[in-house]
């Protein structure tokens, strides 16, 4: 987490922004969390541990982290926009729950071999990918199935 700390002072710094605590503490929020989070999510934790922090700086903050290549942005489902901090060589692709929300990962070498297959079919340089999933968890399936 040191290392992505210190390229996103240094990127702060190339675009001649101020690296301030506030930043760094949402920096360091957002490398804690093991999960996807959205902004309002890390703008409640914040409040949790007293610290007051606008909502515009926490998005202003996230889109820093998403063009400094540090935190990924996806929409997950319609309306849905999460965010997770990113760590170089692992990719993994998303089941979401489209009645409670629930987002699992998932990494499948056979999903990743066919891409890789795909491109060169295509002559296609990959660069990034995403895979989502859309459907009902287990919880939300058996329950829909006693209510319905």
């Amino acid at each position: 987490m040191q290392r992505e700390k210190e390229q996103f002072v240094r990127f702060l710094r190339n675009r001649g922004q101020r690296v301030t605590a506030e930043r760094l503490v949402l920096f360091d929020e957002i490398y804690a969390q093991h999960s996807h989070l959205d902004a309002e999510a890390l703008l409640d934790a914040m409040k949790l541990k007293g610290r007051k922090i606008s909502r515009a700086t926490v998005y202003r903050n996230l889109d820093l982290l998403v063009e400094c290549g540090l935190v990924r942005k996806q929409r997950l489902g319609r309306d849905r926009f999460v965010y997770e901090h990113v760590h170089p060589g692992q990719r993994h692709d998303h089941l979401v729950c489209r009645q409670c929300g629930r987002i699992v990962e998932f990494v499948s070498a056979g999903i990743a071999a066919l891409q890789g297959e795909i491109c060169r079919a295509h002559g296609f340089d990959s660069q990034h990918h995403t895979l989502q999933i859309l459907g009902l968890c287990k919880d939300c399936s058996d329950s829909k199935g006693e209510n319905g």
